[in-house]
This record gives structure tokens, C-alpha cells and sequence, in this order.
């Protein structure tokens, strides 16, 4: 019976085992499940950044994010993050060389953009008096001393795409140059190259390829054309997704759907205006304006369109064909004259010059519009007068000597004066006296 007994005994701890392995075995998978949920779920609420593949977790440190109605915002400080991009950055207008702190501009080898406080502008510019104005979705902030700008901003300044995904709480970040490298060697493209403003078609998933001095466009993913290859050069418009294609020695715009936007008949076409997508175009040797849809709105008839504004740089003014985004000054034979943006002649040609560059008074820069007023300086036989935009002269008679720009040094704002008799006036002054 004893032995019944222990026998049982040892049998009945033997059958104990099983369950309590099983237990522990359970009881293991719900640790180890647990770890590796915290893990995920920690990882999950640290912001993970990648630069081109790599990782750039000091970026997280420059970011402002903002969840507003189920909407992220991202705000970045313009200035800080230029090193991560290869670009240099300074403070002021890049025209002006000054400390102006409602302003600053990053630029590279290639390539140059400001921003300015409480505008929603970008101005690029590749140095060769060529401006492009980019609209961002929102204005431009200070915060501790430093302006902001958006996710957006960001990406057109700098040339970069930025992709965030909430779920994962990650941020990838891709430079343009790298885009253009990824994707030319998936399609193995061998030592593809292609100027700066060029490479950016990579930002509508398209690349330009030339072989043997033949240019055609293709979809950077499938690398089927988009353009075929039989053009003599092809350039890009990156502010309207245009392309520039020349075709036996002519000139002529197609967009990124092969559809013809101006006619392939000028001997050049440039942008001037990317805002109104206005293009200068020159046939025979005569400039005219024609808009993105292929109109004429100013025919090809004039020897000079647009004014050297070199001389004029304290005046703010950076288009030289289209001035305060509304006149167009045009010389026609020895006179000048205006038409408007959508090419109705405003004034006859009846001025000997735009602008005022005869102020002999110290401390002073050449005048040639005001443009919180919308005014326009205009000369006539060397006197000056001051015109509205609808083409109407504010004084009676061209009685004026001279009118220049004073720049405060300390804070870079611009004061406008007029000299009459002998007699200086404070033009702002002045006009809010007359009602202007």
C-alpha cells in the first residue's frame, strides 16, 4: 500500500510538470510580448529623421510640430538648417548686404533664395538678373529672433522633398541631387548629367536625357518619354512645370503633357514673370510678351523691353521687365512708354527716360519707384515727374529736378524726396498731404 502510495505520489508531481512549463512558457510570451510592444510603442514617440537614407536625428532639435484639427505642421527656422543642405545663409536682402533682421537668404553655388518677414513670397534668383517669385502656404514668422518658414517653404528654398508619416512618426528628407542619382542609376543612366535648374524636373518624377545632342524628357519611374527625343535643347521652367524646347534653331514652350503652350517660332523665349507666366520672346530682333496660353498680348515690335534696374537697387524693385508686378516699360525707337500685364498700352511713348539718376545729394541712390504709393518716376527732357500706374501724372508739368532714395543705415528703411526750385520734399510726406 506504501508503495501504491509513493508510486502515485510521484506520478501526480510528474503530471504537475507539463503545466507548470506550460505556465511559465505563457507567462514568458506575455513578457516577451509585452517588451516588444513597449519597444515598438517607445520607439514610436521618438521622431526618427532621415537625410538622403541617412539618419539626421539633430534635425529633430531645429523642427516646430503642430497638430491643429487633425492637420501637422511643421515649421522650420530657415537659417539653421542651410548646413544640412549644402547651402551657406545670412541675414538681409542679398541685393543690399545688410543686417536687416526682417530679412535673410540661403544660397549655394547655383542658386539663391530670400525670405522676408510676414511675406508669403519666396524670390529666387540664379544671379543673372532672372527672378522667380514662389507663393508659400503661409508667411513667414519670427520666433526668438529667427524666421520661420513651413515644411513647404523648405522644400522650395532648398530643393528638397519632405515626407512625413504620422503613423510611424518618421520624417525622410531627400535632397534633389541625391533624387536625381537614385533614380538615374535605377534607370541606369550612365554618368547622367544635367544643369541645376534642370535637375529639378525630379520633383514632377521626370528627368531630361540627352544622346548624342538629341534632348527628350522621361518618367523617372517607368523611364518611358514624356518628351521624345528629337529636340535640339530643352530647358525647364520649374515655376510653372514648363519646358523650353529648341527645334531647328527656333524656340517654343510645351508643357510636361506634351501640350504646345507658345508656338515653336521665336528666336529666344524667356520667363519674366512667373507669377503672371509671362515670356519675353524675341523675332528678328524685336522683343514682344506672350502669355502661358500661347497668346500675343504684345507683339514682337520693339527694340528694348525692360529697364537695366542695376542703377536702381536701393529701390527694391528686382523684375526689370514687369515693375510692381504691374507695368511693363517699353522703348520704342528713342521713348518710352507702359502697358499693362495684360498687354493694353496704359501711356503713349512719350517719356526720354524711367527713373531719376541725376541726384548730385550725398548719402543718396537713383529713384525710380515708390512702391507702398504704386508710383513711378518718368522724365521728360531731363525733368521729372511722378506717375501712377494707370499711366496719370500726379504733378502738373515736369517740373521736378531730380528724386532719389535715402536708406536708413540702422533699420535699411527707404525715404523718397523730390527737389523743386532748390525746395526738398519728403515725397510720402507730400502725397498723403494731397490725398494720394
Amino acid at each position: 500500500m506504501k508503495l501504491y502510495e509513493e508510486a502515485y505520489s510521484e506520478q501526480k508531481k510528474k503530471s504537475k510538470i507539463p503545466v507548470i512549463i506550460g505556465i511559465s512558457i505563457a507567462f514568458l510570451v506575455i513578457i516577451t510580448v509585452t517588451i516588444i510592444y513597449l519597444i515598438v510603442y517607445l520607439q514610436s514617440t521618438v521622431l526618427r529623421i532621415n537625410l538622403d537614407g541617412a539618419n539626421a536625428s539633430k534635425l529633430e532639435e531645429l523642427l516646430i510640430i503642430e497638430e491643429n484639427e487633425g492637420n501637422t505642421d511643421i515649421y522650420v527656422p530657415i537659417r539653421r538648417i542651410a548646413q544640412y543642405f549644402g547651402y551657406q545663409d545670412y541675414s538681409g536682402d542679398y541685393k543690399y548686404r545688410s543686417e536687416d533682421k526682417t530679412k535673410c537668404y540661403v544660397t549655394n553655388q547655383s542658386e539663391t533664395a530670400m525670405f522676408t518677414l510676414d511675406s508669403s513670397t519666396l524670390v529666387k534668383t540664379r544671379g543673372d538678373s532672372d527672378y522667380e517669385y514662389v507663393e508659400l502656404d503661409r508667411k513667414v514668422f519670427e520666433k526668438n529672433g529667427e524666421l520661420y518658414t513651413t515644411k513647404e517653404g523648405i522644400e522650395k528654398a532648398y530643393n528638397v522633398a519632405i515626407f512625413y508619416d504620422k503613423d510611424k512618426n518618421n520624417i525622410d528628407i531627400f535632397t534633389m541631387g541625391y533624387l536625381v542619382s537614385t533614380y538615374a542609376n535605377k534607370l541606369k543612366l550612365e554618368e547622367y548629367e544635367a544643369e541645376f535648374s534642370e535637375q529639378k524636373t525630379i520633383f514632377e518624377n521626370m528627368l531630361i536625357v540627352e544622346q548624342d545632342e538629341i534632348y527628350g524628357v522621361i518618367d523617372a519611374t517607368s523611364g518611358n518619354y514624356v518628351l521624345e527625343p528629337k529636340y535640339d535643347e530643352i530647358s525647364y521652367f520649374s515655376s510653372t512645370s514648363d519646358f523650353l524646347i529648341k527645334s531647328n534653331g527656333k524656340y517654343g514652350v510645351i508643357d510636361k503633357n506634351a501640350n504646345i503652350k507658345v508656338r515653336v517660332a521665336y528666336d529666344e523665349i524667356k520667363m519674366i514673370d512667373s507669377q503672371n507666366q509671362l515670356y519675353l520672346v524675341k523675332l528678328n530682333d524685336l522683343y514682344g510678351i506672350v502669355d502661358s496660353k500661347g497668346t500675343v498680348i504684345i507683339a514682337p515690335e520693339y527694340k528694348q523691353i525692360g529697364l537695366n534696374t542695376d542703377v536702381f537697387l536701393q529701390n527694391g524693385i528686382e523684375n526689370q521687365y514687369v515693375i510692381m508686378n504691374q507695368l511693363i516699360p517699353i522703348k520704342d525707337d528713342k521713348m518710352w512708354g507702359f502697358f499693362d500685364i495684360k498687354g493694353k498700352q496704359i501711356t503713349d511713348f512719350v517719356y526720354t527716360g524711367v527713373g531719376c539718376t541725376t541726384s548730385k545729394v550725398s548719402s543718396s541712390y537713383p529713384l525710380l519707384a515708390i512702391p507702398s504709393y504704386n508710383i513711378v518716376v518718368v522724365e521728360k527732357n531731363k525733368m521729372f515727374n511722378l506717375m501712377r500706374i494707370n499711366g496719370e501724372d500726379i504733378i502738373n508739368g515736369y517740373v521736378l529736378d531730380s528724386a532719389y532714395v535715402r536708406t536708413d543705415t540702422e533699420n535699411g528703411e527707404n525715404t523718397y524726396f523730390m527737389t523743386y526750385n532748390g525746395k526738398t520734399t519728403n515725397i510720402e510726406e507730400w502725397l498723403v498731404q494731397i490725398g494720394e
